[in-house]
């Protein structure tokens, strides 16, 4: 009878095991939505934009941990910490910013409800020190989640660990914290609707997994919005997606630089659209706006080395983005209704990125993203087995594109090139998806007739 029992239970075991396994095919299906999607809106604001500097960092006291020896204790910054008691963003429209976005040609937007500085941007039970707590006295996470939803744009929150603002934050086994932390997660994820992506930001140095639980943080994620999306940024995540630890989450986040080509897993480089010293993620007086060119180089930089753009806009202390900021973001909009086909639903190759530019592809079709032309002649590439039958340039325009033994042979007259990126569309009588990336030589890539 023993042995019956025993035998019942590990098979019971097997099949909740095998249930909670995620197999590749269904990974893929959770994840099709966003590596499809290529672009997304990053927007850092809190009451930081008042003082126009950096959102957390610029407070003069970071919060160490317990666990690195070396504990302060919760420290106030006077400066930064009462300033939300001045914040009243009154211009502040969430439609209007998710219009934007969608004018834009992005197609999922996250917000950042609490960073490092542990100011919350909605209706939190759990602290005080809150949107709800200003003159402004609005829940911004849930206007921004309502009009997502009602415009049809995918919705991602970014959460902090960190809390530099917190008492309990690192202290002893931060158990206090923790719960915190969890009962905010709960708030964040039972509320406002379909949450497509989460957005961790890091832990700090060292094995922290048992001092963050992160087992059951990633569990909780994962019962409330089995769907969902996940960076990278919370190591070792134990039970979160049903896979066994360590888990690295769903897709990697290079930080202020493009991702290299990668085919094999999730990326996306987060960006800002703003530079300014020791960052420009928020709001920053003194920032300068990139250029459009720039602008959408790194779109088509990420999208040709098979990984998103998540690029970051910073509101002012009214609650408008800026109109430098819009009217990069407006004229990437624009380019995007020409050549939005070599970028959404694409995956990078069969050529990698270079000096030249990149390549996209999806079934039987090939865009080469030109940012740098030969200084005569045709712009060359490898050659692979199947055959070239129809070129266009998706800006309009002539291009002559061949096929030789050597490989193709791509020249469009300076007239009808683009300066910030010329983008050829190639049709081949087979799907090209099936050929492995290649790296295309300097020699390849430039040498003059």
């Amino acid at each position: 009878m023993k042995t019956t029992f025993m035998l019942l239970l590990v098979l019971v075991c097997t099949s909740l095991d095998a249930q909670l396994i995620e197999t590749p095919v269904e990974r893929e299906a959770r994840t099709a939505w966003w590596r499809e999607a290529r672009f997304g809106m990053f927007i850092h604001w809190d009451m930081s934009s008042i003082a126009g500097t950096e959102i957390s960092w610029s407070r003069k006291s970071t919060k160490p941990l317990d666990i690195y020896k070396d504990p302060a204790g919760y420290v106030e910054d006077p400066a930064y910490d009462q300033l939300y008691k001045n914040f009243n963003p009154t211009n502040f429209d969430a439609k209007a910013w998710v219009r934007l976005a969608k004018a834009v040609g992005m197609r999922y937007l996250v917000f950042t409800a609490k960073h490092h500085g542990g100011f919350c941007m909605w209706d939190t039970k759990l602290t005080e020190y809150s949107i709800m707590h200003t003159p402004f006295q609005r829940d911004v996470v849930k206007e921004l989640a309502d009009a997502c939803h009602a415009e049809g744009l995918r919705f991602g929150i970014y959460y902090s660990q960190r809390d530099w603002h917190h008492p309990d934050y690192g202290i002893g086994d931060n158990a206090k914290y923790r719960a915190y932390m969890n009962g905010q997660v709960r708030e964040l994820l039972a509320n406002y609707g379909t949450v497509d992506v989460w957005w961790w930001d890091s832990y700090g140095r060292g094995n922290l997994t048992n001092f963050w639980g992160i087992g059951e943080t990633s569990a909780l994620v994962k019962e409330l919005q089995p769907a969902i999306v996940m960076n990278n940024r919370m190591a070792e995540l134990g039970a979160y997606n049903r896979q066994p630890a360590p888990y690295r989450g769903d897709f990697d986040t290079p930080e202020q630089q493009l991702g290299k080509y990668q085919d094999t897993r999730l990326w996306e480089s987060c960006m800002t659209v703003v530079d300014a010293p020791h960052g420009g993620w928020s709001y920053r007086t003194e920032g300068k706006v990139k250029s459009f060119q720039e602008t959408v180089r790194m779109l088509a930089s990420c999208a040709t080395g098979d990984g998103n753009l998540l690029l970051d806009v910073g509101p002012d202390s009214t609650g408008v983005i800026p109109a430098d900021q819009t009217d990069c973001l407006l004229k990437v909009g624009e380019w995007l209704k020409l050549n939005g086909e070599s970028i959404y639903g694409t995956r990078g190759g069969p050529f990698k990125p270079g000096e030249y530019g990149g390549t996209t592809r999806k079934g039987k079709t090939v865009y080469v993203h030109i940012f740098k032309w030969p200084e005569a002649g045709a712009l060359k590439l490898p050659n692979f087995a199947a055959k070239l039958v129809h070129a266009k340039l998706l800006s309009g325009g002539k291009v002559d594109a061949k096929q030789t033994e050597s490989g193709l042979e791509i020249f469009v007259p300076e007239s009808g090139r683009q300066k910030a990126d010329t983008v050829v569309k190639l049709e081949f009588d087979s799907d090209v998806m099936k050929f492995p990336a290649v790296a295309v030589t300097s020699a390849a890539e430039s040498e003059p007739k």
